[in-house]
């Protein structure tokens, strides 16, 4: 039992590194849905933002770990190329905390804001645009329509559900330690600046024409304890069929957002900010910015496979004389080949690596 309860502790500990995830940003919206978020995140060099390292044989001889160095380069690389829906990266800056985690500075630029993946999440979370009248819309939570109670496949007496309950709890119990630990730096700020006056909100603080949102890890740890402590909750699950594990309540209470959080804009409507010019501002200095960090390698032009020949030298001038011209042979004699030479080869201008514009995938 022991063992069990330790080996799912360590499962969990590895499923909630989202928890040592601390992050802000700041949105501005404009009327067709397109926007820019200046951002912030703090995050430890390990899994999902460093890549798994292959386990050798007792035959293989390993490479030298990389250094913190090339671990950070490699967990950032992983970020800008494996998130998605991003028009443009710019002022990207990155360095160690003082508690080892990476503190990554960037300026993104989006069309549209559910079409956004940031690495390693694989889901989109917000919403913002038109809402199919004359207003826009941001929304990250809404409420899910009424349906009625669920229905148990098979009945479940009132010893069953007894047992189910505590089973629950006690495996809720084995991985309580390790998910709280997780949580306690996990910290969101939202803000979000948009381009008419507010009409309506829910779940967000106004401050002036921003909105703001946070999400605590603390705090998520105390909703899910008082989940878990629910017997009316636990029962729904156990009539739906389904389980109620440290991940499923963690996935509702940070993923899910649980409650209504959105907001309604009205017009008249205007342009933030020129979407276009710094887009594609940004777009264009992104390769030279990221060969600076060293997250891209320059790329080499290949050499030709042959040196082109040397011109030959003009034949020099008959030297005059007062003898008459010889009578010349039907068949010219063949003029010897010139010697290979490498002196006076022409040079080859080699191209500026930092001018090379490298693709950013998957853009």
């Amino acid at each position: 039992m022991a063992r069990r309860a330790k080996r799912a502790a360590l499962v969990l500990s590895a499923l909630f590194l989202a928890g040592c995830f601390e992050g802000k940003a700041d949105f501005t919206f404009n009327p067709d849905g397109s926007g820019k978020v200046v951002g912030e995140i703090l995050f430890p060099t390990r899994p999902p933002w460093l890549p798994v390292r292959r386990t050798f044989g007792k035959s293989e001889t390993p490479p030298p770990p990389p250094s913190p160095e090339d671990e950070m380069k490699e967990c950032v690389t992983q970020i800008i190329k494996r998130s998605s829906g991003i028009d443009a990266w710019k002022d990207v800056s990155f360095e160690r905390a003082a508690d080892g985690r990476v503190r990554l500075k960037a300026t993104l630029y989006f069309k549209d804001l559910a079409k956004v993946r940031f690495y390693p999440d694989d889901r989109s979370r917000l919403t913002f645009g038109p809402d199919g009248t004359n207003a826009l819309l941001l929304i990250l939570s809404r409420a899910k329509p009424v349906t009625e109670p669920p229905k148990p496949s098979h009945p479940v007496t009132p010893e069953d559900a007894a047992k189910r309950m505590k089973d629950m709890r006690e495996r809720y119990a084995q991985t309580k330690a390790a998910v709280t630990i997780e949580l306690a730096l996990l910290k969101v700020d939202l803000a979000f600046h948009t381009p008419g006056m507010l009409e309506e909100a829910r779940g967000l603080e106004q401050q002036g024409t921003t909105l703001s949102y946070a999400v605590e890890g603390p705090k998520i740890a105390q909703a899910m304890d008082a989940q878990m402590a629910d017997g009316t909750y636990l029962k729904q699950l156990i009539l739906a069929g389904k389980s109620a594990t440290a991940k499923d309540l963690m996935n509702e209470k940070v993923f899910g957002l649980k409650g209504e959080v959105w907001a309604r804009w009205k017009g008249p409507f205007k342009a933030r900010f020129d979407y276009q010019a710094e887009a594609d501002a940004a777009r264009k200095a992104q390769p030279q910015m990221m060969l600076k960090l060293g997250l891209e390698k320059p790329r080499q032009s290949s050499s030709p496979a042959t040196a082109p020949a040397p011109a030959p030298a003009p034949a020099p001038a008959p030297a005059k004389d007062t003898q008459p011209p010889t009578k010349k042979d039907a068949t010219p004699a063949k003029k010897p080949p010139d010697a290979p030479s490498t002196k006076g080869l022409p040079t080859i201008p080699m191209p500026d690596p930092t001018k090379i514009p490298v693709p950013i995938l998957p853009f």
